[in-house]
């Protein structure tokens, strides 16, 4: 996936149903390996940053996608992250993408 952040959360598997504390790598933001919990402020790139490092959005607001791999099962799926003024609010497991791992 190249460079990402990761972001801590608990949730059902959809592929097992086992209900884990896990991390999403996800494409938001000044791209450090960083990790973020539910409810953090993203720190987004400044001045001359180059992709694929992400500059501030319009109110701070913003969707992405994150990928999972369960500590239970070892199978990988994908969820959907909201970040609202800078903050982390919301993740959710996206159905409609498929994991790599069968």
């Amino acid at each position: 996936m190249g460079l990402y952040n990761l972001l801590i959360f608990n949730g059902e598997c959809p592929r097992c149903g086992a209900i884990v504390n896990t991390e999403a790598e996800f494409k938001m933001g000044m791209l450090n390996l960083d990790t973020y919990n539910l409810g953090d402020a993203l720190t987004w790139a400044t001045g001359k940053s180059k992709p694929p490092h992400q500059k501030r959005p319009f109110n701070g607001s913003a969707f992405g996608d994150g990928y999972v791999c369960c500590p239970n099962c070892e199978k990988d799926f994908w969820v959907s992250i909201r970040v609202e003024h800078d903050k982390i609010v919301d993740v959710k497991v996206d159905n409609t993408k498929n994991g790599y791992i069968k």
